[in-house]
């Protein structure tokens, strides 16, 4: 196991089932797939540097934030 697999929760959003990282309860193994409790097997990848679950990141949408420079 890896420095970013222990660092890093599976997916990234808090709502998830997968939000787990490798060691922690109930979790066995670590990588890039995941076995989620009804038997569906699910992969991970990287949306815009973070961490999210196949399910999670088909709906994720990133949100820019742009500084205007405008005072107030």
């Amino acid at each position: 196991m890896n420095g970013l697999e222990k660092e890093f929760p599976f997916c990234s959003n808090p709502g998830c089932v997968l939000y787990v990282r490798a060691g922690d309860p109930g979790v066995i193994g670590s990588g890039n797939w995941a076995e989620l409790p009804d038997g569906r097997i699910v992969g991970r990848s990287i949306y815009s540097g973070v961490y999210l679950c196949d399910l999670c990141g088909r709906v994720w949408r990133p949100v820019l934030a742009i500084r205007l420079g405008i005072a107030m």
